[in-house]
């Protein structure tokens, strides 16, 4: 639920590590969570409506939910910026993500809305069903700078769609959307994302925990796993060298690239609906149903037991002067 990093902050989920076990399968890698007291507190939310996915940009935190909610962190206060989403319908927005320089986040979720949002003018652009898709949308994922950057954004049909800025005749760059792949079949696609290495790689998954690969910004994708994985799929980040879908039952499957092996690994007991990492040799965080955030650091897997209760949907690293964030059901938003 975001891919590369430029300005004062880290804006892009990627990944890092070794794998360990075939692509054919295996049991699941024994890891130890040691249950670590809890550093996130819950802070004063606009919304008491939930929301779906968090991440950081040039001027702070962003996340989106129910309705069409738009929020940002500002002063200290997290205050709504959209209240009706990309084209005023008021659909909710199920994944964000982030261009490469941090100053623009893509969303999109019900009835085919779609929109971009400037984060330093408050700008907003509505691209509600591109290529005339009204399905629900699932997962978002973009990579390049602003006006110029790829758009891949997935619904619960197994559909995919590039969209790039492209220089028109007058000069001007506008998005311009490619053909519908279907490299899930029919199942819903719940995540995307660019590699932070090769921008024209990107990684997908399936609720028919399936993992796939484009190299070529959509036109193509190959199935890169995940066998004998049972749990439900929710979240994918990688790089050119490790890959890492979060799934149901407290699961991480963690992909060795070059060495084409999965590893599955317990991390808890609940399902892990996101994730997030800043660079390949950074901790890796993940959000928990029932509260629990976990972090993977050089001493294994942490579980910290929030001070809430309800599902946490999704989580973003800060940068030098924004805290972690993690973001839930009913309006819940933790920051560390």
């Amino acid at each position: 639920m975001t891919e590369h990093t430029t300005s004062r902050r880290t804006f892009l989920k990627v990944a890092g590590g070794a794998a360990a076990v075939a692509v054919g399968g295996g049991a699941a890698a024994t890891q130890v969570t040691a249950q670590s007291s809890s550093t996130w507190a819950e802070v004063s939310s606009p919304t008491s409506k939930s929301i779906s996915a968090v991440v950081q940009t040039a001027d702070g935190p962003h996340a989106v939910g129910s309705s069409g909610n738009i929020l940002a962190l500002a002063d200290g206060q997290w205050q709504l910026v959209v209240d009706s989403g990309p084209d005023a319908s008021n659909n909710p927005l199920n994944d964000v993500a982030v261009t490469s320089d941090g100053e623009r986040i893509w969303f999109a979720g019900g009835s085919g809305a779609m929109g971009a949002y400037d984060v330093m003018t408050g700008k907003k652009h509505d691209y509600t069903a591109p290529d005339g898709k009204t399905s629900t949308w699932e997962a978002i994922a973009t990579t390049g700078t602003i006006d110029r950057e790829h758009v891949i954004v997935a619904n619960g049909s197994g559909e995919t769609l590039h969209g790039v800025f492209e220089q028109n005749d007058q000069g001007a760059y506008c998005m311009q959307w490619g053909s519908v792949t279907k490299p899930a079949g029919g199942s819903t696609i719940p995540g995307v994302a660019f590699s932070r290495g090769s921008s024209d790689t990107a990684y997908g998954i399936s609720t028919s925990q399936a993992a796939f690969e484009s190299t070529d910004f959509n036109s193509t994708w190959t199935q890169i796993g995940v066998s004998n994985a049972n749990e439900s799929f929710y979240d994918v980040l990688g790089d050119d060298e490790t890959v890492y879908v979060s799934a149901g039952g407290g699961t991480i499957y963690r992909y060795d690239c070059g060495c084409r092996r999965w590893t599955p690994i317990d991390v808890g007991e609940n399902a892990l609906q996101g994730l997030d990492r800043v660079a390949p040799d950074k901790p890796v965080l993940a959000a928990g149903n029932g509260g629990y955030v976990y972090e993977r650091t050089s001493n294994g897997w942490q579980e910290y037991d929030t001070p809430v209760g309800s599902d946490i949907y999704d989580v973003a690293y800060g940068g030098d002067t924004d805290p972690d964030v993690a973001v839930g059901s009913s309006g819940t938003i933790l920051e560390r």
